[in-house]
């Protein structure tokens, strides 16, 4: 009996994933559309098909991540459950999306820290979504009486950047020579979720 051969995944998406893990290892500038189209298998003009040129794929990119994420935590601030089962839900989600898109953290990283000069207003758009969501769930919680008042933006950046720099460091810890590092050594996503959720709780919690 043959076996069947796995069906090669639509020239859009092979694209889109070439493209993902060639920005999250060089960044936007460290790669051109010719090595896109290599890693993709694909003729270089199916990514000017598809695309309209390196910037709009850059973005289709990002958006991905930022715009399913901020569908799901405008879902999650809008339930009626309790405010802090809200917030343990928003960071399970957004560790499990980046699991998903493994190539996302490191790539908004880089973004950001070079201002993120690549991102335009639609770009912006979901990141502003995701933070709405987020300050719905903070409000609600302060006005039930179980979280301090906190300003939105040191409370979500107190929450979200260490997920993304945890990220960043299993990126380290792949490389070659340096697991044994204490720094670097295997932290499971489960214990991190579970930390983030405990540390977050008592940081927002109402004394």
């Amino acid at each position: 009996m043959k076996a069947t051969r796995a069906p090669r995944p639509d020239t859009r998406t092979a694209i889109f994933q070439a493209a993902a893990g060639a920005f999250s290892a060089h960044g936007f500038d460290g790669v051109g559309v010719d090595a896109i189209a290599d890693a993709a298998g694909v003729n270089k003009a199916m990514i000017y098909y598809h695309f309209a040129d390196k910037l709009a794929l850059y973005r289709a990119v990002v958006g991905d991540m930022l715009s399913t994420l901020g569908r799901a935590v405008s879902e999650i601030a809008a339930t009626d459950q309790p405010p802090a089962a809200r917030l343990d839900r928003f960071i399970e989600v957004f560790v499990r999306m980046a699991d998903s898109r493994p190539w996302f953290p490191t790539l908004m990283l880089r973004e950001i820290s070079e201002g993120a000069p690549n991102l335009d207003l639609e770009t912006l758009g979901h990141i502003k979504a995701v933070f709405v969501g987020f300050g719905r769930i903070l409000a609600d919680g302060e006005a039930a009486g179980v979280f301090r008042k906190v300003h939105p933006i040191l409370a979500y950046t107190s929450i979200v950047g260490p997920l993304i720099m945890n990220a960043a460091r299993e990126r380290v810890a792949a490389r070659p020579g340096r697991a044994h590092l204490p720094m670097l050594v295997e932290v499971s996503h489960d214990d991190l979720i579970a930390h983030v959720q405990y540390t977050a709780q008592r940081m927002l919690e109402r004394r």
